[in-house]
């Protein structure tokens, strides 16, 4: 069987990025574990509503690390190290511009953002921008990784990033409380950036040479991949920190002690959506149907869901003293739903992958008018918990529904091309 899937490219990568992202979210989840009975259940709210706001505001930089994935595959497929060197070197400059903007924007404003999350102390915050910024960095680095073919060092990053997370997010918020805790996330990130500088130095070399893009190719991908994978973010993060600002402390920790047991649906069949794309396209070339994969992904994503679904409905309660302890006894009402919510997102997450492969982007526009109606709902009626994580579910289906719009469509001709088509050409210029 390890024979099998060295002698295939797709078995071998796929079993390393799967390790990668099970490592990474074995470690994240371990991090708010331990936060969570390390600091009680206040510091825990403000922890990972902070956290969930970086990463709702940070949904760009995983939009840019797919787009950065797809041109760093055709370089890769053209053999030219010193453009992959060159984007390499592009993708820390910028995306360290942008994120010392993120951080002087979020100090200026430190203490209307601590207003708005209730916090008695704006250092959480700070912390947070420190944190957002070398996110910025890091994801987009992933990019290059992930088109280079490098999966190894690819996962050896997740990795790395989730157990430094966990040694300096612990060690700091035993002294530093939320704002220790956020910073040791923003240092383990920080250190993974460093470790993928290295790897770019070792993989393309010194030199560096111009690259030249199709500017409509890029076009396409940069619309219907940026709008389709920012909204399917920002459903997967906007609640907690929505609940941390018109909700009480408390009731904000036991909400997001649920949202993490919810989460862990998402994280569980993280790797599917990264599988889809790609061999989606290749059946394409190869003349295939590609509705079977379709259906095999989000088989696999609904028995993940379905074994969650199981233990929430029978043991609520251990499962959140497992995630989160015993002090969060209390969320265990409103894990079945908030799960059964997770599961809708990451089935439409499948969906959303299978048609980026596609170049079908048709579902775009309905997903986020789904996405935006529950936003809005949410945010004009919460008159408790419960009812959240209702509207939530209700909402996350018809973000599922939608998502499935002209998915059985048969394929075009002109869709079957510009699914594999390359994004080198003469149209646009970076320097």
């Amino acid at each position: 069987m390890i024979a099998r899937i060295r002698r295939s490219d797709l078995l071998h990568h796929g079993a390393i990025v799967f390790g990668g992202v099970v490592a990474a979210n074995a470690f994240n989840y371990l991090f708010y574990m331990l936060v969570g009975r390390l600091a009680g259940v206040v510091v825990y709210g403000e922890v990972t509503a902070l956290v969930s706001a970086l990463l709702v505001v940070g949904a760009p930089a995983n939009v840019g690390q797919l787009i950065l994935a797809k041109l760093a595959a055709d370089l890769e497929a053209a053999g030219d190290r010193a453009a992959l060197r060159r984007l390499a070197n592009l993708v820390a400059i910028w995306a360290l511009f942008v994120g010392l903007l993120v951080v002087l924007a979020v100090f200026v404003e430190r203490d209307r953002i601590a207003t708005f999350f209730k916090l008695g102390d704006a250092a959480p915050v700070v912390a947070a921008g420190f944190t957002l910024a070398v996110f910025f960095v890091t994801c987009l680095q992933r990019g290059v990784l992930q088109g280079a073919h490098l999966f190894e060092q690819y996962a050896t990053t997740l990795a790395f990033e989730g157990v430094a997370r966990v040694v300096l997010g612990v060690v700091l918020v035993t002294r530093f409380g939320a704002a220790g805790a956020v910073a040791g996330v923003g240092l383990g990130i920080a250190l993974a950036g460093a470790y993928n500088v290295s790897i770019f130095r070792r993989s393309f070399g010194s030199k560096s040479a111009r690259i030249t893009l199709d500017g409509p190719a890029l076009k396409r991908i940069v619309t219907g991949v940026g709008l389709g994978q920012v909204t399917l973010t920002v459903l997967t993060y906007y609640d907690v920190s929505l609940v941390k600002h018109v909700f009480d402390a408390r009731s904000a920790g036991l909400y997001a002690a649920a949202a993490l047991v919810g989460r862990a649906v998402i994280a569980a069949a993280a790797f599917i959506p990264t599988i889809v794309l790609p061999k989606a396209a290749a059946r394409v070339a190869a003349g295939r149907s590609t509705l079977p994969l379709l259906g095999t992904a989000m088989g696999l994503a609904a028995a993940f869901a379905a074994i969650a679904a199981l233990f929430s409905f029978f043991v609520p309660s251990l499962v959140v003293r497992a995630v989160a302890g015993g002090a969060f006894e209390g969320a265990a009402g409103l894990v079945l739903p908030y799960v059964l919510a997770s599961s809708a997102l990451s089935l439409a997450t499948v969906v959303a992958s299978y048609n980026f492969g596609l170049h079908r982007y048709v579902f775009v526009g309905p997903v986020l008018v789904a996405a935006c109606a529950e936003i809005v709902a949410l945010s004009l009626w919460h008159p408790s918990l419960r009812a959240v994580v209702g509207v939530l579910l209700v909402g996350h289906v018809c973000v599922l529904m939608a998502s499935l719009n002209g998915v059985w469509s048969p394929l075009t001709r002109t869709r079957a091309t510009e699914a594999n088509e390359p994004l080198a050409g003469s149209e646009a210029t970076l320097v």
